[in-house]
């Protein structure tokens, strides 16, 4: 038995504004990231929850940066970039980078081996990308990176730091069991 579509509406329903999106995307918990960039004036820092595994073959990276922001500015002009992936226990980092004090004052880092790039100690890995692709969409550029070098955090255990419903979250005070793929 087939059963029929219902009838199309007459009208379209309306796109809706970045609000009513920014709303709906609130429920989707993200892992929380600091992308480092070497700036003409040093080394440069912002809090990202928009990074994406793109192909393991070869290994790339994509991180998506809005138009307006210093970080756009310094991107489009860098050959590379480092991303910390956060720990848990790294919220206050994470509120760092994401506030108007982003210097690196007081912080442990160093420059990349493989880029140069400025990389956050303490976290539980950091990614190096050459940038081979810059995509414009809409408000944004996807800067891919080529994945140069990956180091995980060898003394480092624990649960990434993730942010949901406009807050940093720990994934540890949980009580669903673990569900493997």
């Amino acid at each position: 038995m087939v059963t029929p579509r219902p009838a199309r509406p007459e009208t379209s329903p309306r796109s809706p504004d970045g609000e009513t999106f920014r709303q709906a995307m609130r429920h989707l918990p993200t892992g929380v990231s600091v992308l480092t960039v070497s700036g003409p004036s040093g080394p440069h820092g912002v809090t990202i929850n928009s990074l994406l595994s793109v192909s393991l073959n070869p290994p790339t990276l994509l991180v998506a940066i809005g138009h307006s922001t210093r970080t756009h500015a310094l991107l489009s002009q860098a050959a590379s970039y480092a991303v910390t992936i956060l720990g848990a226990d790294q919220a206050e980092l994470a509120a760092r980078f994401s506030g108007p004090r982003r210097g690196f004052e007081g912080l442990d880092w160093m420059p990349s081996p493989a880029t140069g790039d400025p990389v956050l100690a303490g976290g539980l890995a950091t990614i190096e990308c050459r940038i081979s692709d810059r995509v414009r969409v809409a408000d944004h550029t996807l800067f891919l990176g080529a994945v140069l070098h990956v180091r995980s955090a060898p003394n480092r255990t624990g649960h990434p730091l993730v942010f949901v419903h406009q807050s940093y979250r720990d994934l540890s005070t949980t009580t669903t069991p673990p569900h493997r793929m």
